[in-house]
């Protein structure tokens, strides 16, 4: 007896070790991501897409590695622990053995798998499938594609081929199965994410401490800026990473953490004005739209919400000053970006935001459910509004394109914005043309399951005609996504695999949306997603911005099952 107890301790003694070691890799591997990945340079600008890949690949490659390695060890473990608790607690006494043969014979091992069975369906949350359908689809687009060798790792400074899909799917898979809450890792991400927004505000005013533009002309420097690089994946990196910091506003009470919660959202608002991506304030206003759904259920919260009203128009408004001041200094920007930072707009909007904000501060106490039920309708109504406004936008462009309009009423717009050719969107009317018009010519198996994982590029080179084409377009820079990551997954995973793509983020908002009013933070995992979500209507998959998603999405379920939230 004494010494089946002793070995009974020793497995608890090792799982006691092993489940630590476990968590603080993946909290090791989560201050390195959030932490040092954005701000990690090398040789500057010089193929830092390639630079930051590699950090990427090979820490994710380790931890992945190292987690699995921990995890089946785990197993193992636990599984002889069973088996040993099962023999001891099943064969001590003729007695305990005659009732055991009974069990068995009416069916008690089948019980005891379903119980098992039950168990591991109950830790498999809806997340889990969505995330695992997602690579299932992937993993089949990969092995029935023409263009493994290029599919298998993906196009050349891309690399979203298979292998980053599964890291992602991995990601996510190991940060989830943990229980604990990264506090600490929230402020590295919060400290990490402030420094990079910071000096790409710097950048903007030619400020250069870490001498990033040695060499570079004022074209380079407004494509390039901070540490991330590319304008674009910039933006990518900012609407998937700061809007998890909004809802700290809902949560911290302390003043002196308000007052870093202050100077957070001057600090990412000033980036998000002056990135210079249009995709951005897409993503700011379906940010925007979904935190006053959110806000407008509590007093507390809406008057939180207008105070980040508040640090937004205001500081859309300082950076709009500093241009007119520092004119000499400043980079030019996009025509959004100058009406965001310079017009009378943004004066207006800053004014209503603290007038209304005052107004809510004064509401007496009997009169709050009145107040909050009116305020609640009016967002609803105003979000519904600007639904049927996005979507009368979008008819108004088909119209005016095709020329309905011109025949109805005499009138066409050429305004880049409002007409659709080649040349909107910064040429993206030409990616999405010729995406669903090659689309259309696949074959009926890779319209369903695509061409492989970030084959794009492979496949429409690979069609003489089309390659003649794409060279007339862009000569010797090479076309290696759709710039729309729905319609780019649709070409190179197919319907099944966007429609699991579309599953997971819907599937995501959902559950924490759910949860959010417990837990504002949820809120914030949902604002991520969403932010990423519109923003990349515009744009794809890449290094600095689809690991943080999934890198999000696990640690809110570890934080979850922590706190037993999904109970």
């Amino acid at each position: 007896m004494k010494q089946k107890k002793m070995q009974k301790n020793k497995y608890q003694y090792m799982l006691e070790f092993f489940s630590p070691l476990e968590r603080s890799l993946s909290l090791c591997y989560l201050f390195f991501m959030v932490g040092v990945f954005p701000l990690y340079v090398k040789n500057q600008y010089e193929a830092i897409g390639d630079a930051k890949y590699q950090l990427f690949f090979y820490s994710t490659l380790f931890y992945l590695g190292a987690s699995f390695l921990l995890y089946v060890v785990k197993k193992i473990i636990e599984v002889r622990e069973e088996k040993e608790n099962t023999g001891k607690d099943s064969y001590p006494s003729r007695k305990n053995k005659e009732k055991a043969a009974v069990a068995d014979r009416q069916g008690g091992q089948k019980e005891e798998i379903a119980k098992k069975v039950n168990r591991w369906l109950e830790e498999i949350s809806s997340i889990d499938l969505a995330v695992f359908a997602y690579g299932f689809f992937v993993l089949l687009s990969f092995l029935l594609s023409d263009h493994k060798e290029y599919a298998l790792w993906g196009a050349d400074g891309w690399e979203m081929g298979l292998i980053s899909q599964m890291m992602f799917v991995g990601i996510y898979f190991f940060l989830s199965r943990q229980k604990q809450r990264y506090k600490v890792a929230l402020g590295i991400y919060l400290i990490a994410s402030a420094l990079t927004f910071l000096l790409g505000i710097l950048h903007r005013f030619q400020l250069d401490p870490l001498g990033m533009y040695e060499g570079l002309n004022l074209l380079q420097m407004t494509e390039f800026l901070s540490t991330i690089g590319q304008a674009t994946w910039f933006s990518s990196y900012i609407c998937t990473v700061f809007p998890l910091g909004l809802l700290l506003q809902y949560v911290v009470k302390e003043k002196k953490w308000k007052y870093l919660m202050g100077i957070y959202y001057v600090i990412s608002f000033g980036i998000v004005v002056t990135q210079n991506s249009d995709s951005a304030f897409f993503a700011l206003a379906g940010i925007m739209a979904l935190l006053a759904l959110f806000s407008c259920k509590k007093i507390e919260y809406w008057k939180h919400f207008l105070e980040i009203m508040i640090y937004l128009w205001g500081t859309f408004v300082a950076v709009g000053i500093l241009q007119r001041i520092f004119w000499e200094r400043a980079i030019p920007l996009n025509t959004l970006s100058v009406f965001f930072s310079q017009s009378i707009f943004s004066m207006v909007m800053l004014t209503v935001s603290v007038i209304f904000y005052l107004a809510y501060k004064k509401v007496k106490e009997e009169r709050i459910p009145e107040v909050m039920k009116v305020t609640s309708l009016v967002i609803k109504i105003g979000a519904v509004l600007a639904v049927v406004l996005l979507l009368g936008t979008v008819l108004f462009i088909y119209w005016n394109t095709t020329g309905v309009l011109l025949s109805l009423f005499g009138y066409q717009s050429t305004n880049n914005y409002l007409y659709f050719d080649g040349h909107w969107g910064n040429n993206r009317g030409s990616s999405w043309m010729i995406a669903w018009q090659e689309f259309r010519q696949l074959p009926l198996y890779q319209k369903l399951f695509g061409v492989g994982p970030d084959a794009f590029s492979a496949h429409l080179y690979n069609v003489p005609q089309v390659q003649e084409r794409l060279q007339q377009l862009w000569g010797n820079l090479r076309l290696t996504n759709a710039h729309n990551e729905y319609l780019n997954s649709l070409f190179c995973y197919g319907i099944f695999g966007l429609l699991s793509w579309i599953t997971l983020l819907i599937t995501s908002i959902a559950r924490y949306g759910k949860k959010a009013q417990e837990n504002p933070l949820f809120m914030g995992v949902v604002l991520c997603i969403a932010g990423y979500s519109c923003h990349n209507l515009f744009c794809y998959q890449q290094v600095c911005c689809t690991p943080f998603l999934f890198l999000i999405m696990g640690v809110a379920e570890s934080y979850g099952k922590e706190a037993a939230v999904w109970r």
